[in-house]
């Protein structure tokens, strides 16, 4: 199962309409309120219904605020809400569709009647959105939300996988290269080095250690949020170049190593430091908008064995070498195919 979220601004949506939405929101989070408020007193159970609500939300937006509600009472601490909401719709009580001249749109009840209103579709959600439309696909709920003067609509779309067809792209993380990656079967391959992650991190633990030296301990904390901002900036590269070379392939899989194989088995101090996590999640996360499944795959051995013939091999520094077929091939990108020939459970959010 393929589970790509979805999120869409809506076209151009008139006075009126924003300003139900608008409403809509507020009644939304007094909505929860109410309930949190009522289960708090205790003034009704949490078989709490729609009759109980006094306001002119559709029932289907109403019966998902209680259910809301009832998941955020279940967490420890007040809870208050203090903002705007975005309302919400579950997926049978929402609609999504074309017009006669290709326009899709999506269409919900709010307060006084349904809105059908066009979505901006670009490339990144054209595929998932597209089988939506044509019934090949399953969608979950909706959320209509505000973010400066525009309005958004999120929701996930899941479809079965096709494995037939399918390009593995094995994807190595590591120390001297960041990223190894190789098209198994496409003769293709990319190498990252991790020459710039290895400078930022050396760069700001000196600046630390200096201005720690200093007393300086404000200006510390600074540098660490600089740090952190380097970090996040280069993982987005990364990974948007990833994804990039991942969709010159037909149908791509995107394969990666349990990352807790390569904080345990790596020999260099930064690895504990190095935001290897963050760097996967935000991989996930790209290829996910672009409709691509990713697997986490057994870490075990993969860059000691030969991806040719599977046998144990030897590395010397970047080469490795095989004693049974006398393969040789850079280590990184072994290893890299063989987590791309290993099946994997999905991991796409």
């Amino acid at each position: 199962m393929v589970t790509v979220a979805v999120t869409a601004k809506f076209h151009n949506p008139s006075l009126s309409r924003r300003k139900e939405w608008q409403r809509a929101s507020r009644l939304y989070r007094d909505t929860k309120q109410f309930c949190i408020d009522g289960w708090e007193n205790g003034d009704f159970g949490k078989s709490v219904t729609t009759s109980s609500i006094n306001n002119d939300l559709y029932s289907a937006i109403q019966n998902q605020a209680i259910r809301e509600a009832k998941s955020d009472h279940s967490k420890d601490g007040e809870v208050r809400y203090r903002e705007s909401q975005p309302f919400a719709i579950n997926n049978q009580n929402w609609e999504i569709d074309t017009t006669e001249n290709g326009t899709v749109v999506v269409g919900f009840p709010c307060v006084s009647q349904w809105w059908y209103t066009p979505i901006e579709v670009y490339d990144d959600i054209a595929d998932p959105v597209a089988r939506l439309v044509e019934g090949d696909a399953d969608k979950t709920r909706l959320q209509v939300y505000r973010r400066g003067d525009d309005w958004y609509c999120t929701f996930n779309v899941e479809y079965d996988a096709d494995a037939s067809g399918e390009t593995p792209i094995g994807v190595d993380i590591g120390e001297r290269h960041i990223l190894a990656v190789t098209a198994y079967g496409e003769d293709e391959s990319m190498l990252v080095s991790g020459g710039e992650a290895k400078y930022v991190r050396r760069k700001y633990r000196s600046l630390r250690d200096s201005l720690s030296e200093a007393g300086a301990l404000r200006a510390r904390n600074r540098v660490g949020d600089k740090e952190q901002r380097r970090i996040a900036d280069l993982n987005h590269k990364l990974s948007r170049r990833l994804i990039t070379f991942a969709e010159q392939f037909e149908n791509p899989v995107i394969r990666m190593e349990d990352l807790k194989g390569i904080r345990e088995n790596s020999s260099w101090s930064g690895v504990h430091s190095w935001h290897f996590h963050q760097l996967q999640q935000f991989i996930t996360y790209k290829a996910e908008r672009a409709g691509i499944r990713v697997e986490q795959v057994d870490a075990y051995h993969t860059s000691q064995r030969c991806s040719a013939c599977g046998s144990m091999g030897t590395r010397d520094g970047d080469h490795f070498s095989c004693s049974e077929c006398g393969r040789g091939r850079h280590a990184d990108l072994n290893a890299s195919e063989n987590i791309a020939q290993r099946e994997g459970e999905p991991c796409t959010a």
